[in-house]
């Protein structure tokens, strides 16, 4: 069907006024394929347990550490920002909420409505496959990042308040790796306390442009760039998007990837991306202080 008017992206009034409260800048890296094997000749530790560093506190970092500690391995994750409004669109899939056992206090919205919209205007209505008992969730990046890394802490695993700086390799096979990071517990700001911990292993959850993967020479990989702002409309307009999410798609938003406008408790989130060259994505000099506010 051909929707005449939005309060979205492409909106036809000029009525609608908009206040940015939050907007942010990130590279988001796609998943790849993680591979690790335990043979005879691997090191043998006598008298404790296995010691793992974990470097991000996001999703993958949280659900690693909680894994970790359930498992009876001394587990350290190490975030610098902790209370960290992450740039994502925070649509879950109602799987994943079963998957990793969340909470429904800490799902802002269960959409059943998703608008899929070309540069036309014309909307198609893809949540029209959802049965009853399903949505998408909605979620907030700081909440749910927090409530993953405190269930993770519930369950023996030390979370560390800190900057992850650089990694020494092992010299031998019986060498630990040593992690070099700057930390900020009990800091309300400035510079962090310099400090070192040794591990048997290493989780890099550190995002796309991460240090681990710097400091092993992972490599190049393909990742995406995006731009999100919060902005809070008028509740009257907010009500247009009380159970409803949407997706733009054209050059007009992206050349590459999409736009979206999802809901969440008391704002929508706006944001858009693109996968084209890196060369393509850098930032103007100018505008890189604007991009990291």
């Amino acid at each position: 069907m051909v929707l005449k008017s939005f309060l979205g992206l492409r909106k036809s009034s000029p009525e609608t006024s908009h206040f940015a409260v939050h907007q942010k800048h990130a590279a988001i890296s796609f998943p790849q394929k993680l591979k690790v094997i335990a043979g005879k000749t691997s090191p043998k530790l006598q008298g404790r347990n296995l010691r793992v560093a974990i470097v991000g506190g996001g999703p993958a970092g949280g659900s690693a550490a909680e894994t970790l500690a359930k498992g009876g391995i001394e587990t350290f994750l190490i975030e610098r920002k902790m209370d960290n409004c992450k740039l994502c669109g925070g649509a879950i899939p109602l799987c994943m909420v079963g998957e990793f056992d969340l909470p429904l206090d800490i799902i802002d919205r269960r959409v059943t409505k998703m608008k899929m919209i070309s540069p036309s205007n014309v909307a198609v209505d893809i949540g029209r496959t959802l049965k009853s008992h399903e949505y998408i969730g909605m979620v907030r990046r700081e909440v749910l990042d927090a409530y993953l890394r405190d269930r993770a802490k519930e369950n023996g695993a030390t979370i560390i308040n800190g900057l992850f700086l650089k990694m020494d390799m092992p010299k031998d096979k019986n060498s630990p790796y040593v992690l070099h990071y700057s930390g900020y517990d009990g800091k309300t700001g400035g510079v962090g306390e310099k400090r070192t911990l040794e591990v048997d292993a290493v989780i890099g959850a550190d995002g796309a442009n991460s240090r681990v993967a710097k400091a092993i020479d992972a490599g190049d990989y393909e990742y995406a760039i995006a731009f999100q702002e919060r902005i809070k409309i008028p509740d009257d307009k907010m009500v247009y998007y009380e159970n409803l999410a949407e997706m733009y798609v054209g050059d007009d938003v992206s050349p590459d990837f999409y736009g979206w406008v999802f809901p969440k408790c008391d704002h929508v989130a706006v944001g858009t991306g693109t996968v084209t060259h890196k060369a393509d994505k850098e930032i103007p000099a100018g505008n890189k202080e604007k991009s990291r506010r």
